[in-house]
């Protein structure tokens, strides 16, 4: 699930849609629902990715402008990144 994961949020900062809203909803639900078994897989790399992630989703909203967009995405690769290195 982990893998899962972190494959949806690096498909998202290459293939970024216009409206970033419903990904934000979607990842920050993924990371509380599956945070057990993504835990079962990756556990130091799943605390570093739910620490800051679902409030960096939260601060999401529908109609968000390119360069609101641009720092969502520069804040999530911060987290993502962090959590690529802490795999295992």
């Amino acid at each position: 699930m982990f893998e899962k994961i972190m494959h949806y949020i690096k498909d998202f900062l290459e293939n970024t849609p216009d409206d970033i809203y419903e990904f934000s909803v979607i990842l920050e639900n993924a990371l509380v629902d599956d945070y057990d078994e993504m835990y079962k897989d990756q556990p130091k790399a799943t605390e570093i990715l739910t620490d800051e992630t679902p409030w960096i989703c939260a601060t999401a909203e529908p109609g968000m402008t390119p360069e609101e967009i641009e720092e969502f995405k520069r804040q999530l690769k911060i987290e993502y990144e962090k959590a690529l290195k802490a795999v295992v």
